[in-house]
């Protein structure tokens, strides 16, 4: 893996089996490879090829903490946890290339050019910013809502401060309609 480009990588924590603990670091993956690193010491805790992965899910940890599991051909199960900026988006991708790998034609790992990878962050951006652009007119008509409350809510003040005007209101107490019209508060219906 030390030869290959790391497409991506990610801060999340690696499950430790024999300690059974946690351990933070960094997730790292190259069009062909997985790599576990600890932030403590930078040690390679795992390191594996995705040719190697029969399977990928994403799974809940103590019923709690979302993680991504990787199982390997040998059964071996690998948790990545906590991962930022979170675990759809880290799945999204290392399921990309891993079934990009498992849908070549051939064994042999082709060299990854430049034009590729680049396309590949390309691809990926798209997908973000067509995401985002739903996100953003979603807003934007949350926003029309809240405009078209607020200028109802002028409008009807404006009705109100006609009503005070024409009825010869002074201020003193305030205005209120019930199912008789307008009259001030503490007058009869």
């Amino acid at each position: 893996m030390s030869r290959e480009i790391c497409v991506h990588s990610w801060p999340c924590s690696y499950y430790l089996e024999p300690e059974k603990r946690w351990v933070p670091g960094k997730l790292s993956l190259t069009s062909h490879s997985l790599r576990f690193a600890t932030d403590k010491t930078g040690e390679a805790l795992v390191s594996f090829p995705l040719s190697s992965v029969i399977e990928i899910k994403k799974e809940a940890s103590h019923f709690v903490f979302s993680s991504i599991t990787v199982l390997e051909k040998d059964h071996l199960k690998h948790w990545f946890s906590s991962l930022q900026p979170n675990r759809n988006a880290v799945f999204s991708i290392i399921e990309h290339f891993w079934r990009e790998l498992l849908l070549s034609p051939s064994e042999a790992p082709l060299p990854v050019t430049k034009g590729k990878q680049l396309a590949g962050l390309m691809a990926c951006s798209q997908k973000r910013l067509e995401e985002t652009a739903r996100v953003l007119h979603h807003q934007g008509e949350q926003l029309d809502s809240i405009t078209r409350g607020l200028d109802k809510m002028e409008s009807d003040l404006d009705v109100a401060d006609r009503y005070r005007g024409r009825f010869g209101h002074t201020g003193h107490a305030p205005a209120v309609c019930g199912d008789a019209g307008w009259a001030l508060v503490g007058d009869t219906f």
